[in-house]
C-alpha cells in the first residue's frame, strides 16, 4: 500500500494582508440537488458538516422547491455551506452542473439530499485519491428499500463489481473493468477529481428523468485512471411508496430516449472512445430500452417503440461490424430484433 500523501494545510498571505491565513481549496465539494427535501437535507448536510477529517464545502441546489427546504438550508448557520437557487425546476442534472460550476474542492461528490454517507470509507476515499492520483474512485453502494430487509446492490452491479474488485483496492484503466460502464449510472457511488473534469468537461444530461447515464459515463470515459475502492459509500434510500422517479409509469419515461440520445452524441465527439466502447454503450441501450418498455403506459408505447428505433439507427456501422463478427453476436441480434420491433 502506498504512503498517503497529508492532507493540504493553509498557506499564509503575504505580509500586510488583513485575514492572517488563506485556506487552501477544500477537500472535497459535496453537491447537492434539493428539490422539496424538507424532511432529510438539513441532516445530510450536518453528516458532512460533522467530518473532522478532511475539509469540506457543501453547496446545496434548490432546484425550485416549493416547500421550505430553502428555508431550512438558509437556517444553517455555516461558511462552508453555498445555496444556488434556481427560479425554475429543471431536474437534478442542470442542478447537479450548477453546483459543479461553483465547486472550489479539489474533489467532487454528487449527493442526493435525502441518502446516507459513510463517513469513514469517504475520508478513505480521499486519502487514497490523494495516493493513486486517479481521475475518480468508485465505489459500492447500500440500497434501502422500504418492503425488502437486504441492503445489496441490484444483481447485475454486484455481479460486475465482483469480476472487477478483486483486492481491495484496484487502480485501473477504463478498457481493463469496461463493465463498470454498465454499472447502474448512480452519481453517489464515484468522488472525482475536479480540475481533471472541468478540462474534459463533465456535465449532467438536461431530462427531468435519467439525467444521470451522462453524468455517469462522462464520469468514466474521460478518466485517464478509475479507482475502484471495495466499501460502500453511500446507503440510497427509497422511502415508501417508491417516490423515487425511476419506479412511476408516465409519459416522462419517454425522456431515457432523450437522455441516450445526448449520451451518444457526446460519444460521437469522442470517436476513439465510441468505437472502444460500443459494445457497452449498445448493451445498455437494450438493457434499459428494454426494462423501461414495461413501465410505460399504453399510450406512449408507439411513440416509445419509434424513438428506440431511431436511436438504434444511429448505431456506426464499423462498431456494429465489430459487434457483430467480433464481438458479441448475440448482442448484434438483439440490436436487429430490438430495431426491428
Amino acid at each position: 500500500m502506498p504512503t498517503l500523501r497529508p492532507r493540504q494545510t493553509p498557506t499564509a498571505l503575504p505580509t500586510g494582508r488583513k485575514n492572517p491565513t488563506r485556506m487552501t481549496p477544500p477537500d472535497l465539494s459535496v453537491v447537492i440537488p434539493m428539490h422539496n427535501a424538507s424532511a432529510t437535507v438539513v441532516g445530510v448536510i450536518e453528516t458532512f458538516l460533522g467530518i473532522d477529517s478532511a475539509t469540506i464545502e457543501v453547496i446545496v441546489v434548490d432546484d425550485a422547491s416549493s416547500d421550505d427546504s430553502l428555508a431550512r438550508v438558509r437556517a444553517v448557520d455555516d461558511p462552508r455551506v453555498v445555496l444556488v437557487p434556481l427560479p425554475h425546476n429543471h431536474g437534478a442534472g442542470i442542478a447537479r452542473n450548477h453546483g459543479f460550476a461553483r465547486a472550489t474542492g479539489r474533489y467532487v461528490l454528487f449527493f442526493d439530499a435525502d441518502d446516507q454517507i459513510h463517513t469513514e470509507t469517504l475520508t478513505t476515499t480521499l486519502d487514497a485519491l490523494d495516493a493513486s492520483g486517479a481521475s475518480v474512485a468508485m465505489l459500492p453502494y447500500r440500497y434501502r428499500r422500504p418492503d425488502s430487509e437486504s441492503e445489496e446492490m441490484n444483481s447485475y452491479d454486484i455481479a460486475v463489481w465482483t469480476k472487477y474488485a478483486t483486492s481491495p483496492r484496484r487502480l485501473a484503466r477504463l478498457d481493463e473493468v469496461p463493465g463498470l460502464l454498465g454499472f447502474t449510472n448512480y452519481p453517489w457511488n464515484k468522488v472525482a477529481r475536479t480540475e481533471h473534469y472541468r478540462r474534459t468537461g463533465l456535465r449532467y444530461g438536461a431530462t427531468q428523468v435519467h439525467n444521470d447515464i451522462l453524468g455517469h459515463w462522462l464520469t468514466l470515459v474521460d478518466a485517464e485512471t478509475v479507482l475502484l475502492i471495495d466499501q460502500p459509500l453511500t446507503t440510497h434510500v427509497v422511502g415508501e411508496g417508491g417516490r423515487n422517479l425511476t419506479n412511476r409509469e408516465s409519459r416522462a419515461r419517454l425522456s431515457l430516449i432523450d437522455a441516450l440520445d445526448e449520451t451518444y452524441t457526446e460519444l460521437e465527439a469522442r470517436p476513439a472512445k465510441r468505437r472502444r466502447f460500443a459494445r457497452q454503450y449498445w448493451d445498455l441501450v437494450t438493457r434499459v430500452t428494454g426494462w423501461a418498455s414495461g413501465r410505460i403506459t399504453p399510450e406512449v408505447r408507439d411513440e416509445f417503440n419509434l424513438r428506440v428505433q431511431d436511436h438504434m439507427l444511429r448505431i456506426d456501422l464499423g462498431d456494429f461490424h465489430r459487434i457483430r463478427f467480433r464481438q458479441d453476436a448475440g448482442l448484434a441480434s438483439r440490436l436487429v430484433r430490438r430495431a426491428q420491433a
